[in-house]
Formats: C-alpha cells, sequence, structure tokens
C-alpha cells in the first residue's frame, strides 16, 4: 500500500514539475476517513462455526470429568440399577437414593438462563442498534465510516455526492493539519495525535471537467484528494455545520459501495478500507445497469 501511494505522489510531484504553464496544477484536499469501530463483537462465520464446535468437542473429549458430569454418571448407573431391581422383584438399596436427578438440576437451569438471556436480550443486536443512518448505534457488530454531503460554501441548494469528509489546503497548512481542520470545520470535532494517521494512506485525483473550471474560475487540472484515516472512539453524536454538511450517515463497506458507485475510480483509491470483493461487485453492478441504460436510450432513439 505504501509503495502505491508513493507511487501516486511521485508522479503528481512530476506533473507539477512538468507543468510551465500554470503555477497550480492540482487543487490539494484532505480528506478523512472517520471509522467508527464495532461495539460488540460480529457473528461467527460458518468456518468459525465448525472450529469453534471442533474445539468444544476435542476439549470435551480431552478433559477430566467435573462433578457434574460424575453426578449424571451416578444417576445413570443408579436408575438402571433400580429399572432390574424393579423387574426381579427386589428392594432398593436406601443408601443409594437418587433424590434430585442431575438431568432436572439442568434443565432448570437452561429454563433460568434462557430467561435472562430473553430479560437482557443477550445475543440480540436489534434491542440496541438503531436503524437512523446519523447514529452511532447502527450496524453495532461492524464497522462503519462516515460519508457526508458537501456544500463546498454555496448558498444555491448545493450538495455533493456522498464521499468522505474533504477540505481544500490552506497556505503554509500541512495534510494531517487540514485533516484535523476538516473534522473540527465540518462536526467540531477534534482528533489530535493518536487519532489521525500522520500520513495519508490513499490519493485520488480528479479532473475537473471544463463547465466546473469555468464556474470556479481556475485553471487547475482538476483536484488531489489525500486520504487520512481516523477513529472515532467516542459515543457522543456529532453535530454538523449546516453551512457546510448537506448530510451525512455512517455506512458499513456494501453501504458506501452502493452510495459512492458512480466513482469506480474513488472507490479503488479506498481500497485498503473495504474487502475487494465488494469492490468487484459494485463494478460489475455498476457496469451492468449502464448497459441497460445505454441499452433503453438506444431503443427510444431508434423509436
Amino acid at each position: 500500500m505504501g509503495h502505491r501511494v508513493l507511487r501516486h505522489i511521485s508522479s503528481f510531484h512530476s506533473s507539477l514539475t512538468l507543468s510551465s504553464k500554470h503555477s497550480h496544477v492540482w487543487d490539494i484536499f484532505a480528506s478523512v476517513a472517520l471509522v467508527r469501530p464495532p461495539f460488540t463483537a460480529p457473528p461467527m462465520s460458518d468456518i468459525e462455526k465448525r472450529y469453534h464446535d471442533f474445539m468444544l468437542q476435542r476439549e470435551l473429549e480431552d478433559s477430566l470429568r467435573c462433578d457434574f458430569e460424575l453426578r449424571q454418571l451416578r444417576d445413570e448407573r443408579l436408575l438402571k440399577e433400580r429399572a432390574r431391581l424393579k423387574l426381579g422383584g427386589e428392594e432398593a438399596n436406601p443408601e443409594e437414593e437418587i433424590g434430585i436427578l442431575a438431568s432436572v438440576d439442568e434443565e432448570n437451569w437452561r429454563k433460568e438462563a434462557g430467561r435472562i438471556r430473553k430479560k437482557l436480550a443477550i445475543g440480540d443486536l436489534t434491542k440496541f442498534s438503531k436503524a437512523d443512518t446519523r447514529s452511532l448505534q447502527r450496524k453495532i457488530d461492524e464497522f462503519l465510516v462516515l460519508i457526508v454531503c458537501q456544500k463546498f460554501g454555496r448558498k444555491d441548494g448545493y450538495r455533493s455526492p456522498w464521499h468522505l469528509p474533504q477540505l481544500r489546503i490552506l497556505p503554509g497548512e500541512s495534510l494531517k493539519q487540514t485533516s484535523e481542520r476538516c473534522l473540527k470545520e465540518l462536526f467540531s470535532i477534534e482528533i489530535h495525535g493518536k487519532g489521525i494517521n500522520s500520513a495519508p494512506f490513499s490519493v485520488y485525483f480528479y479532473c475537473y471537467p471544463a463547465q466546473l473550471r469555468q464556474r470556479l474560475k481556475t485553471h487547475s487540472r482538476g483536484a488531489a484528494v489525500f486520504f487520512f484515516k481516523a477513529l472515532y472512539m467516542n459515543r457522543v453524536p456529532l453535530v454538523a455545520n449546516k453551512d457546510e454538511v448537506a448530510d451525512y450517515k455512517w455506512v458499513n463497506a456494501e453501504e458506501f459501495a452502493a452510495s459512492v458507485r458512480h466513482k469506480m475510480s474513488y472507490l479503488r483509491a479506498l481500497s485498503t478500507l473495504f474487502p475487494s470483493y465488494l469492490l468487484a461487485k459494485n463494478s460489475f453492478e455498476y457496469a451492468e445497469e449502464t448497459k441497460s441504460h445505454k441499452t433503453r436510450s438506444e431503443t427510444e432513439v431508434l423509436k
């Protein structure tokens, strides 16, 4: 991953040195992947369950019997002895009375455990998770990342597509300082030291369309977005700056891929954040939808 980032930065630096027409070829942005870690362990996968069952069985076979298991064996022996004596018409030995069976105690314990699990909602994440996409309590067994729709200072109702929070670098400011300012200005969050990585983990280049370049009145070729990663360990809900943020939400990997599916190059730049199979799946679905849309358009033209 580090070699890839260095390669991108090297090519970016080359584009700056080769340009003699304009002093600023790229607008520099810092973006933050703010990650909310899971509150609880996720459910085990099939292979994890099989391994778990295998290890329990192995432990059972290799371990010595506890007092309760010895009691179960004693009950089993006495029940067989009682049945044999009953068939022979003999009386049972009073010193070998069974009393309360271990199986009865076990059943009572299971019922009590079930009652406690139901009362405390143990294993039922729906009791603790919330459906609100802005809530930190949603999908508490998964990693979530914050995505936003920004206004970028516009007052005409514009809202950007979904992406990670980002801000343009100011003169004399380092990329890390910009990333810290990004969270502070958009959400009133200050993350210092261990919160944000010291170096970007990826970079994304976006070429401005001609109309956007005219509207911005800039000669810049496009934007170079450097990505930093930060962990949000607080449990306090975010407070967005409504002048800068049109909307925001916490999403998992699949939701992130679905939200930014119109930017496959953007997804690839963030491939280290999410499983690669999601990117491949999203790329295939997007290609299929694009092909279908193109076919419908051609059909309408022929009509």
